[in-house]
């Protein structure tokens, strides 16, 4: 029963976060244009990169690694994929530090502007860049381990004998993979407001990000999935409206096209307010990590419970427990409890 309360406790202080955030996005609605511009630019990138991947290896054999075309193939294909990683982990920072940095203005009590939040992460270039190289090689070292195993698979369509070492090796380079994507992914949690306010290199980031993870570990876990819960849970009401769009007109191609594009639109548009709001959420976690203070637009909307310390939520469900307790010794001793004590309706 302590861990489901844990977890009620949990996922209702995390919808309480993300509706304290997202009364911030609704007071500035051009915050949401960053995640959609950094979605955008991702798509662009790999747009363009497919397009001269296929230009350049244009009338080379693209079959078995036998093959010397191949051979000639593989490296161009690679080259892409790495040019598409440091792209995209560039133009996703970007844009991160535009919205964080309009969260930080709003949360000061100026009102952000799209233009100044570009100005702002214009002049945060020289942390920007040297974050967006060290993220983009971690996530080339990563999306090669996971893609070890289907090079392995290759060589063997090829008739090339891999040993039986070398299969399981392939296996726990995935597994490395996702290890590595996760333990990556909450140690640099904090990164990007740092760099809004620090403006410190990417390994003194990273130290200073594990640093303030480590003291909030649990909430911004538990917040994390609070909030990818929250995102599917919105999500599945728009793909059922575009399945049922196309059950509808099931074999009508334009009922397809429709329903097709209504998913999508709806898809594109909870990724980006959930993005938005997340943003917002880091910066509000930062500075209340650092100055121990409740941003002033988080204020009295019971917060400080949600960031309270493990220990005083503990001291604080021990208080319910033991106030329940006395509510049922007065019923069984005939004394109906006052109305400050009286059993809530509320679960």
């Amino acid at each position: 029963m302590g861990i489901f309360s844990d977890l009620r406790d949990s996922f209702s202080r995390t919808k309480v976060l993300a509706s304290a955030s997202y009364g911030v996005l609704k007071r500035d609605r051009s915050l949401m244009a960053f995640p959609a511009l950094s979605i955008a630019a991702a798509a662009l990138i790999l747009a363009v990169n497919w397009a001269l991947v296929n230009l350049a290896s244009a009338g080379l054999n693209a079959g078995t690694v036998d093959e010397p075309g191949r051979w000639a193939t593989e490296p161009i294909v690679w080259l892409g994929l790495i040019a598409s990683i440091l792209l995209i982990s560039f133009t996703s920072i970007y844009f991160t530090v535009a919205l964080t940095y309009g969260a930080w203005e709003r949360f000061r009590g100026n009102t952000p502007t799209f233009e100044g939040c570009l100005s702002a992460a214009n002049a945060r270039l020289q942390v920007i860049v040297p974050w967006a190289l060290l993220a983009g090689t971690v996530g080339v070292i990563i999306e090669v381990l996971y893609r070890l195993p289907r090079i392995f698979r290759h060589m063997q369509d090829a008739g090339r004998h891999i040993p039986v070492v070398g299969q399981f090796a392939a296996l726990g380079a995935m597994i490395v993979a996702v290890v590595l994507e996760t333990i990556w992914y909450f140690i640099t949690y904090l990164v990007v407001p740092i760099l809004v306010v620090e403006e410190t290199g990417p390994f003194t980031s990273c130290k200073r990000s594990f640093r303030l993870f480590r003291k909030t570990w649990g909430k911004s876990l538990m917040a994390q999935i609070g909030f990818d819960l929250i995102g599917i849970l919105i999500i599945i009401p728009g793909l059922m409206v575009a399945a049922l769009i196309v059950l509808i007109g099931l074999g009508n191609p334009v009922s397809l096209v429709i329903g097709i594009a209504v998913g999508v639109a709806w898809l594109l548009v909870v990724l980006v307010a959930m993005a938005a709001v997340v943003g917002i959420f880091k910066m509000a976690l930062y500075l209340y990590v650092t100055t121990g203070e409740v941003p002033g637009d988080f204020q009295g909307k019971g917060l400080e419970k949600a960031f309270a310390s493990k220990k005083v939520l503990k001291a604080e469900r021990k208080a319910k427990r033991q106030a329940k307790r006395e509510q049922r010794r007065a019923w069984r001793d005939g004394v109906p409890p006052s109305p400050a004590q009286a059993p809530s309706m509320d679960r």
